[in-house]
């Protein structure tokens, strides 16, 4: 059987499609080509000036920074332990909240670079600091890698050194011919671009149409004097709260009729248009087909699925460069631990309890009040329900009602009160001795792992149990029984 093919065949270098003539690869995003190529990301910044665009943006970042991150060990060895203890010291030391919003760039503009700043401590090479920097800065060479330009390589730039700069890529695009990423700034483009020029007009039809047009008549032909000596008058007019004209001519003012709606939901469209591309969809889409909660549930469904996707890419950008170059320079041979974020949606806790009442209702209860502690917070303990009084029987409920014995109940002596009082006092006091010892061995049953374990842990738990107390106890209560005896005996 023969050997697969190994390497990559269908490379930017092969395809007829990509220029041979040029070092550096251009990207594939038609908008920037027609503004001239991987220097024309400056575009992509008019886009972030318009406030709509720039708050649906800043929405999605901060979606995903907003949750919260943890690193995970590759397993339960100390040696993996100790390695993502490490590296959640070193996320913690770099602001990985603000690293990560600023690798998000990439999704408007297809890529993001971050340059790590090495510094060493000891025998350990860490970062002292991640900067992001701007996309101009930077271009790809045929095989994908970054070149940096510089005063001395303005066009082609120079290769960059191993493990120094972190490349993130954001593509709407379905495959990996392109390094620079195709980001939605190709898509916010043309809306953007819109809504600026229907801005532009809506302002100036603003600006023409707040104060009514003059209008003057005159009767007679075409006139150039009559005409001039209007205009001049008009314009006097403006600055002058009167207006002296002959008889037969006709003055009055002319008020544009309607409003800008037209421009208005031009606008508005054009921010929903924008609003869909970034974040999936918009409360107003498909309005007429579904309930407003039904709404608001699917979009916030949409917009969390969408950050989830964002911050595993990002986390995985994270953990493939920064995170292995750490481990591969620290701790050679050791497994890389993973970085992610928690996406998981607290649950509403009266859904908890209405769940937890039916549960109960059916026969069953939590185990022990941890769960109660877990599930709502707080640090709770069960409720002690006092036993029931018996009622008191009514003479009729007697069978012995009415009769007569001829020895009647005796009353208790005042000796045999004492011994009663002496016998109460003890079992208090001894109560709380007596229910230490008891938590021991549920301590026990709780902690057993097997028959056999139990019956080791009670065997090594008869031994241990002290009982000096409950001695020293009994002893006081029997002098002192000793001694009320004595009382009582003498009289």
């Amino acid at each position: 059987m023969p050997a697969p093919q190994t390497g990559e065949l269908a490379t930017n270098a092969s395809d007829p499609f990509v220029p041979q003539f040029q070092t550096v690869l251009q990207p594939s995003d038609d908008t920037l080509l027609a503004h001239g190529g991987a220097g024309a990301y400056r575009i992509y910044d008019e886009i972030r000036r318009d406030p709509h665009a720039h708050a649906i943006l800043q929405k999605r970042k901060l979606e995903v920074i907003s949750r919260e991150w943890q690193v995970i060990a590759a397993s339960d060895r100390r040696n993996d332990r100790k390695v993502a203890a490490d590296i959640e010291r070193l996320l913690r030391s770099i602001n990985f909240d603000q690293l990560t919003r600023g690798l998000l760039g990439a999704i408007l503009k297809g890529f993001a670079v971050a340059e790590i700043v090495w510094t060493q401590q000891g025998d350990v090479w860490t970062p002292s600091a991640v900067k992001v920097k701007k996309q101009n800065r930077f271009r790809f060479d045929m095989n994908g890698g970054l070149r940096m330009l510089t005063r001395s390589a303005p066009v082609d730039g120079v290769s960059v050194p191993d493990r120094k700069f972190i490349v993130h890529r954001h593509s709407i695009d379905d495959d990996d011919d392109d390094p620079y990423g195709v980001g939605l700034g190709s898509v916010l483009f043309w809306p953007a671009w819109f809504k600026r020029q229907v801005l532009a007009n809506w302002l100036q039809a603003t600006r023409k149409h707040a104060a009514p047009t003059t209008l003057a008549q005159y009767q007679g032909a075409y006139d150039k004097a009559k005409q001039d000596l209007l205009a001049e008058a008009l314009v006097a007019m403006q600055a002058s709260d009167s207006l002296i004209v002959p008889e037969n001519v006709k003055v009055e003012l002319l008020e544009a009729k309607g409003g800008n709606s037209q421009s208005e939901e031009l606008a508005r469209y054009l921010d929903e248009l924008m609003s869909e591309a970034v974040l999936g969809e918009t409360l107003t889409t498909n309005s007429g087909e579904r309930g407003a909660r039904s709404l608001g549930d699917i979009h916030n469904e949409i917009r969390v699925a969408i950050a989830k996707a964002d911050a595993d890419l990002v986390c995985k950008t994270i953990q493939q460069s920064l995170v292995r170059w750490y481990v591969e320079i620290n701790y050679p041979g050791e497994a890389v631990p993973e970085v992610w974020r928690d996406f998981s949606e607290a649950e509403d806790l009266g859904d908890k309890v209405d769940r937890d009442q039916k549960i109960y209702q059916m026969g069953y209860k939590p185990a022990s009040v941890d769960y109660i502690n877990e599930t709502y917070g707080g640090d709770w303990i069960e409720r002690t329900t006092a036993p029931a009084e018996p009622e008191a029987p009514s003479p009729d409920d007697n069978p012995t009602a009415g009769l007569a014995f001829a020895d009647p109940v005796r009353e208790a002596t005042p000796a045999e009160k004492t011994v009663a009082d002496l016998s109460s006092q003890m079992a208090q006091l001894g109560r709380p001795v007596i229910d230490a010892m008891i938590e021991e061995i549920r301590g026990a049953f709780s902690d057993a792992t097997s028959y056999e374990d139990l019956i080791e842990r009670l065997a090594r738990l008869s031994g241990d149990l002290s009982v000096d107390e409950l001695a020293q106890l009994m002893a006081q209560g029997t002098v002192l029984a000793d001694l009320e005896g004595r009382v009582s005996a003498d009289g």
